[in-house]
């Protein structure tokens, strides 16, 4: 199956793979060839890509992965290799996003 993991900084990984394992906000999804097509949001999660070849795990924070026809395509805010760099940027962008969804008052504007 083709992967390709997109951020706002480009392309940070495309290829061919046997599958991944990602953290979704409906739970953890192992995904592998002739999978059913799907669309599915997390928040922050450890991308385990399944080959022969020892890969290290991408981390990602804050998209979405579609999944169409043994494509799948994750979009990004923040994608590295570096752990404590994900999470660093995660909380970063989390925190910027609660002080903007709350108006002047400090009341939450919806």
């Amino acid at each position: 199956m083709k992967l390709k993991i997109v951020s706002p900084m480009g392309q940070f990984f495309e290829g061919e793979v046997e599958g991944f394992v990602i953290n979704t906000k409906e739970g953890q999804q192992t995904v592998l060839e002739e999978h059913i097509d799907f669309l599915s949001f997390f928040d922050y999660s450890e991308i385990v890509i399944l080959d022969d070849a020892a890969s290290e795990p991408i981390f990602v924070a804050l998209g979405y992965l579609h999944l169409v026809q043994n494509e799948a395509n994750i979009m990004a805010q923040f994608a590295s290799k570096d752990s404590k760099q994900a999470e660093r940027i995660f909380k970063r962008i989390n925190k910027r996003k609660q002080t903007e969804s709350r108006g002047s008052n400090g009341e939450r504007i919806f």
